[in-house]
C-alpha cells in the first residue's frame, strides 16, 4: 500500500519538476548603436532564481544562452558601452543595441560646481575624456594630453626623472592654471601631473570668463579633473601594465681629442702668434697614436637608455546602494646616470565610494594617497652634464685608469664621473606623503522637483622632505712614480634635513535647482559657499662634518650648526552663484559671479561677474527643414572677470619695522650692532590684478556631427600688475617706494578644432585636429620718461607685443682682410683688427660707419611659442587599433650662449660641429691660405670681435612638428580567454616623442625645451620612449 503511495505521490510530481527544469534557448545579435557594427565579447547574463548564467557574444557578435524557463530577463555589459537589460516576455529572438558610455560622457561636461550638457554650453570649455587620455602612453598625466586640446600649452621642458617638469599654459595667458581636482581647490601644476591618469574621467578647461566663477585665483584658467566613480553591476577588474626603455631624443656631440686640440691649437696661434703644441704632438693627436686617444665624457657618465615602467590595477561596481571606485598604482623611472644614482618611484591609490543613506540622501568618501621618491647624486644634473659637455677630451676619468684615484679634470676641476657617483660626493633624496580626502552629503529636497543640497568637508595633507648629503672628497695626478693628491678636498661635508608640511581645509555648502517648466523653459541656479584655509610649517636642520662617518645629523660635527623655520597661513572665502536659462534648447544665457575674499590686502573682497549666451541656430526650423546635414550650428559669446594674487609679499598695507640683518649701528668701540630699519612706505590700496575676458565662437557639426569645427577668437585684458612708481627721489628720503597697481597687459589669440569619426567595412577612424595662435602685448609699463624719439621708438613697451628679440641684420662672412677694412666699425676699435676671414660681417643699417645699437631692428620672435598645434588619428580594424599623435609649436626661436654658443668656451672643449671652421691651410704659418668653413676661425672670446652678437647666426627659428606618440594593439578574440573569466585582453607596443622636424641645429637640443640663455642644451634631456604593455579586463 505504501509503494503505492509514493508512485502515485511521483506521478503528480513529476510534471512539476519537469517544469522548472525546463530550459529555453535564446539567441541574438549585439551591435553598436554608432555604427551599426557588430559587437564580440559583449557578456549576456541572466540572473534567474537559479543561479547566473552567462555567455559572450562571438565574434560575429552573435549569442546563444540557454536559461530556465522562468528567467525574467537578459542583461548585457562591454566595456566602453552602457549596461542594458531586456525583458525576455516569452522571446527566443532578442537582437540589441548598445551605446557607448563614452558618447553619454562626452555630452556632459564639468564645469565650475556643477556639468553640462556640451550642446547647452555657452563658454569656452575644452574637455578631454578617459579614452582620450588613454589614446596616448606615456609617464606623467601632462604628457598623454598634450596636442589633444585647443588652447591648451604644454611645453615638456625636462626629462629629469620625477621633475614633472612641464609648463602648463592656458590659451598664452603666461601664469600657471588653478587646479581643481573633484570639486576642490589644489593649486599647484606639480600635484595635478602626479594625479594617476588611469583614475581620471575627464578634465575640462574653463578658457574665458566661464573661469569668473573661480573669483581670484581663475585669472589664467582653469583644470576642472573629475575621477572615475563605480557603477551599479558586477565588479569589473582592470590591469594596466607597460615596461619601456627611454633615451634622449637627441644630445650634441662634443668634439674629441684630435679635432679639439686643432681648434685649441688655432686658438693659442691665431690669439699669441705661438702654437699650442708641436706639430709632431698634434699629428699624434689626429692619429690617435697610443696615450693620445680620446675620451668621450659623456659616455663615460651617461648610459643610452633607462628602463621606465607602471602598473595599475582598478575594481569598479556595486549594488543597488552602493557603488565603489578603487584602484592602486605604482611607478619607477631610471635615470640615465651609468651609477644608477637617479631615478623616481611613486606608489598612488584611490577610492571612491558612493553610497545611498536614504531615499534622498546620498554620501560620498572620495580619497587619495601618494608616496614618491625622488633621488640623484648631491651634485645636480646641470654640473654633471655641463662637465660631459666642457670637460677637456684629452684628460681622463681616473689616473692611470685606477678607479681609487678620479682624476683633475679641465676647466672646472669638477669630474663628472664623480659627481655623477653618490658614494664619492654624495646624494640628494626628495620624499612626498600626499593625502586628499573629501567627505560630501548629497540631498535631494522631497517635494521640490530639482532642488538639490550639497555640503561636502575636503582635508589633504602633504608632507615633503629632503635629504641632502654632501661628502668632500679628493682628486689626484700622477707625478714622479706616485699618485699625488690635490691640496684641498673638493666640496664642504655637510647633511641637512628639510621638512615641509602642507595642510588644507576646504568647506563646501551648495544649494541647487533645476527644472523644466512646460515642455520648453529650463531654468537652472546655484549657490555656494566656500572656504579654503592652509597652514604651512617648514624646518631646516644643517650640520657639518669634521670628518665623514654615516649620513645623519647626530654623527655630524657641531662646529657651525644651522636651524631654520618658518610657518604661514593662507585663507579665501568665496560667495559664489550661477543662474542659467534656455529656451527650447535654443536660446541659452548663463550668469556667473563670485564674491571672493582674501588675507593678503586691506581690501579684502573683490566682485567677479560673467555672462555668455548661445544661440543654437541648428534648432531653427530653417535649419532643420531645409539644411538637414547641419546637425549642430551654434553661435556664442561671453565676457567674465577673474583675479590672481600680485607676486608681492601680502600684508604690504601694515607699517611695520625690519632688522638690517648685517650691522649697521655703532654705539660703543667700534662694534657694530644689528637694529632695526624703517619700512617701505605702505601702500594701503594695493590688491590683486583683475582680469577682462571677451570671446567670441562658433561650433558646426554635420552629418550628424560626423565632421565637426569649432572656432574661438578671444581676447584678456589684465589691469592693476604690481610696479613701482618711476619717481626720483633724494638720497636723504630713507624710505622705499611702495608697489602699486600701475602695469597692464593684453592677450589675444584665435583657436579651432575640427574633427571627423566614420568607417569603412569594417575599418572605423577617428580624425581631429586643434590650432592656437597667441600673442601678449604691454598696455601699460610704467618706466622712466623717454628721452628722445630713438630712445622711445626702441624701447617703448606699451602697445607692444611682448616676446620679440632685437638683432643685427647678418650679411655673411668676410671673406678676406681687404673686406674687413672696407667694412663699417663692427667693434668700436680702429680698423676691425679683431676680426679675421670667415667672421660674420652685419649691415650698417644708418650708414655711420659704426656697428652699434643703433643698427638693430626687431627681427626675431622671442623664446616662448606663438602657435600650438596636434593632430590625433585613431583607428581600429577588427581586433587591431592603432593611434597616432602629431604635435608641433611655432613662431618662436632658441639662442644658445656658452657652451654650445661659443666656441672654445670657458677654454674647455667644444661642440664638434665648430670644427667646421675657417682656418689656416698651415696651422703654423701665419700667411698660408684661408680654408672656408662655416664657422668662424678658432679663438679665445677676449679675442674675437663681434660673431657672438645677437643674429640669425645664432638664434634661430625653433619651430618644429613631431610625431609625438604612436601606438599599436591587438585585443583578442573574447571567446580565447571566456574560461579564465578574462573579458578583454589588449597588448599593444608604443612610442614617444619618435620624430622631430625642425631646424638641424636645433633639433640637436630639442627644440620643445624651454631653457634660459645660459642652461640651454645642459639639463636633463627629452626622452624618445618605446613602451610594451597589456591591458586586462576581467
Amino acid at each position: 500500500m505504501k509503494k503505492s503511495k509514493y508512485l502515485l505521490l511521483l506521478f503528480f510530481l513529476f510534471p512539476f519538476n519537469l517544469l522548472a527544469q525546463q530550459m529555453v534557448t535564446i539567441r541574438g545579435k549585439v551591435t553598436d548603436a554608432s555604427d551599426g557594427k557588430i559587437l564580440p565579447g559583449v557578456v549576456v547574463t541572466s540572473n534567474s532564481p537559479t543561479g547566473k548564467i552567462s555567455v559572450s557574444t562571438d565574434d560575429q557578435g552573435a549569442y546563444l544562452i540557454k536559461v530556465p524557463a522562468n528567467s525574467q530577463e537578459l542583461s548585457y555589459s562591454f566595456v566602453g558601452m552602457t549596461a542594458h537589460t531586456e525583458k525576455i516576455a516569452g522571446r527566443t529572438v532578442i537582437n540589441v543595441v548598445l551605446a557607448s558610455s563614452q558618447s553619454e560622457l562626452d555630452e556632459v561636461v564639468v564645469i565650475g560646481y556643477g556639468s553640462q550638457k556640451k550642446e547647452t554650453l555657452t563658454g569656452s570649455v575644452g574637455n578631454i575624456t578617459a579614452r582620450d587620455i588613454q589614446t596616448t602612453t606615456a609617464i606623467s598625466l601632462a604628457q598623454k594630453i598634450q596636442g589633444k586640446v585647443a588652447g591648451l600649452q604644454i611645453r615638456q621642458n625636462g626629462g629629469e626623472p620625477g621633475t614633472f617638469d612641464n609648463s602648463i599654459n592656458i590659451r598664452g595667458y603666461g601664469g600657471s592654471p588653478l587646479y581643481v581636482i573633484d570639486g576642490v581647490a589644489r593649486e599647484g601644476a606639480g600635484e595635478f601631473q602626479r594625479i594617476n591618469p588611469e583614475d581620471i574621467e575627464s578634465i575640462s578647461f574653463l578658457k574665458d570668463g566661464s573661469a569668473a566663477i573661480y573669483g581670484l585665483r581663475a585669472s589664467n584658467g582653469v583644470v576642472l579633473v573629475t575621477t572615475k566613480k563605480g557603477a551599479k553591476g558586477d565588479a569589473a577588474f582592470n590591469y594596466n601594465s607597460f615596461v619601456g626603455f627611454s633615451s634622449p631624443t637627441d644630445v650634441p656631440r662634443m668634439a674629441n681629442a684630435a679635432e679639439w686640440i686643432q681648434m685649441r691649437n688655432d686658438a693659442a696661434f691665431l690669439g699669441t702668434g705661438s702654437p699650442f703644441i708641436p706639430r709632431e704632438e698634434l699629428n699624434k693627436y689626429i692619429t690617435g697614436a697610443p696615450g693620445y686617444e680620446s675620451t668621450d665624457w659623456y659616455s663615460e657618465v651617461m648610459k643610452k637608455s633607462a628602463i621606465q615602467q607602471q602598473h595599475n590595477v582598478s575594481a569598479a561596481g556595486g549594488g543597488d546602494k552602493t557603488q565603489y571606485f578603487v584602484s592602486l598604482g605604482y611607478q619607477r623611472e631610471s635615470g640615465l646616470l651609468k651609477t644608477g644614482d637617479m631615478g623616481y618611484y611613486k606608489y598612488n591609490m584611490r577610492s571612491n565610494l558612493t553610497t545611498q543613506l536614504t531615499k534622498n540622501l546620498k554620501a560620498e568618501i572620495f580619497i587619495a594617497g601618494r608616496y614618491d621618491n625622488r633621488f640623484t647624486p648631491g651634485e645636480n644634473f646641470f654640473n654633471i652634464f655641463k662637465g660631459t659637455r666642457v670637460t677637456l677630451p684629452t684628460e681622463r676619468p681616473y689616473v692611470n685608469g685606477n678607479t681609487a684615484y678620479p682624476s683633475i679634470v679641465t676647466p672646472s676641476n669638477q669630474n663628472p664621473v664623480v659627481l655623477a657617483d653618490r658614494d664619492i660626493t654624495g646624494y640628494s633624496e626628495n620624499v612626498n606623503r600626499n593625502v586628499q580626502s573629501t567627505v560630501a552629503l548629497n540631498y535631494n529636497v522631497p517635494g521640490v522637483e530639482g532642488l538639490k543640497i550639497r555640503a561636502a568637508a575636503s582635508y589633504d595633507m602633504n608632507g615633503y622632505s629632503n635629504k641632502d648629503l654632501s661628502k668632500p672628497y679628493n682628486l689626484y695626478t700622477f707625478a714622479n712614480g706616485n699618485y699625488v693628491k690635490q691640496p684641498q678636498r673638493v666640496g664642504t661635508g655637510n647633511i641637512s634635513n628639510v621638512i615641509d608640511n602642507n595642510n588644507n581645509l576646504t568647506l563646501q555648502g551648495q544649494v541647487s535647482y533645476s527644472r523644466l517648466f512646460a515642455k520648453k523653459h529650463n531654468v537652472g541656479g546655484t549657490l555656494v559657499v566656500e572656504q579654503q584655509q592652509g597652514w604651512s610649517r617648514n624646518t631646516l636642520a644643517r650640520r657639518y662634518y669634521d670628518f665623514y662617518t654615516t649620513d645623519q645629523l647626530n654623527y655630524a660635527g657641531l662646529r657651525t650648526p644651522e636651524a631654520a623655520g618658518l610657518e604661514g597661513q593662507s585663507a579665501y572665502l568665496g560667495y559664489v552663484g550661477r543662474f542659467n536659462y534656455d529656451y527650447a534648447g535654443k536660446y541659452l544665457i548663463d550668469f556667473v559671479f563670485r564674491q571672493d575674499g582674501n588675507y593678503a590686502y586691506k581690501n579684502k573682497w573683490g566682485f567677479f561677474p560673467g555672462v555668455s549666451a548661445a544661440w543654437r541656430v541648428s534648432e531653427e526650423n530653417f535649419i532643420k527643414n531645409k539644411l538637414p546635414l547641419i546637425s549642430n550650428l551654434k553661435l556664442k559669446a561671453s565676457f567674465g572677470t577673474a583675479g590672481a594674487a600680485n607676486s608681492v609679499a601680502p600684508f604690504q598695507y601694515v607699517p611695520g619695522f625690519g632688522t638690517t640683518g648685517g650691522g649697521n649701528y655703532e654705539f660703543q668701540n667700534d662694534i657694530l650692532t644689528t637694529g632695526i630699519a624703517a619700512p617701505p612706505i605702505v601702500n594701503e590700496n594695493l590688491s590683486w590684478t583683475k582680469s577682462e575676458f571677451i570671446d567670441f565662437g562658433l561650433e558646426l557639426g554635420l552629418w550628424k556631427n560626423q565632421l565637426t569645427f569649432e572656432f574661438d577668437v578671444y581676447q584678456r585684458d589684465t589691469k592693476g600688475i604690481a610696479a613701482t612708481r618711476n619717481v626720483s627721489l633724494p638720497n636723504t628720503f630713507g624710505a622705499t617706494i611702495p608697489f602699486e597697481n600701475l602695469n597692464s597687459d593684453r592677450v589675444r589669440g584665435i583657436e579651432f578644432s575640427l574633427g571627423h569619426n566614420g568607417s569603412i567595412g569594417e575599418f572605423k577612424y577617428n580624425i581631429s585636429g586643434n590650432f592656437n595662435y597667441s600673442r601678449q602685448m604691454d598696455l601699460y609699463v610704467e618706466g622712466a620718461p623717454f628721452t628722445n624719439s630713438y630712445d622711445q621708438w626702441r624701447n617703448q613697451r606699451a602697445y607692444r607685443y611682448r616676446d620679440i628679440s632685437w638683432g643685427y641684420t647678418y650679411a655673411g662672412q668676410f671673406q678676406n682682410k681687404e673686406e674687413i677694412l672696407q667694412h663699417a666699425l663692427q667693434n668700436g676699435d680702429q680698423a676691425n683688427i679683431r676680426e679675421l676671414p670667415g667672421d660674420y660681417k652685419f649691415q650698417d643699417i644708418n650708414n655711420d660707419g659704426v656697428i652699434d645699437d643703433r643698427d638693430m631692428l626687431p627681427l626675431f620672435d622671442g623664446s616662448t611659442p606663438k602657435l600650438f598645434y596636434g593632430l590625433t588619428l585613431n583607428g581600429s580594424f577588427k581586433g587591431f587599433d592603432f593611434n597616432l599623435l602629431l604635435q608641433g609649436s611655432g613662431r618662436y626661436t632658441v639662442r644658445f650662449n656658452e657652451v654650445y654658443g661659443e666656441i672654445l668656451a670657458f677654454r674647455g672643449n667644444t661642440p664638434a660641429y665648430f670644427f667646421d671652421r675657417w682656418r689656416l691651410s698651415d696651422p703654423y704659418d701665419i700667411n698660408s691660405a684661408w680654408i672656408p668653413g662655416k664657422y668662424p676661425a678658432s679663438r679665445f672670446n677676449g679675442d674675437v670681435g663681434r660673431i657672438y652678437t645677437e643674429s640669425s647666426v645664432w638664434r634661430r627659428d625653433a619651430s618644429y612638428v613631431r610625431l609625438k606618440s604612436v601606438e599599436l594593439g591587438y585585443s583578442f578574440r573574447p571567446s580565447f580567454f571566456a574560461k579564465a573569466g578574462i573579458k578583454k585582453l589588449r597588448i599593444y607596443a608604443s612610442a614617444f616623442n619618435l620624430l622631430t622636424i625642425t631646424d638641424p641645429f636645433v633639433k640637436a637640443f630639442d627644440p620643445e625645451r624651454a631653457e634660459g640663455l645660459f642652461s640651454a642644451g645642459l639639463n636633463y634631456p627629452l626622452s624618445k620612449t618605446y613602451n610594451f604593455g597589456i591591458n586586462l579586463n576581467f
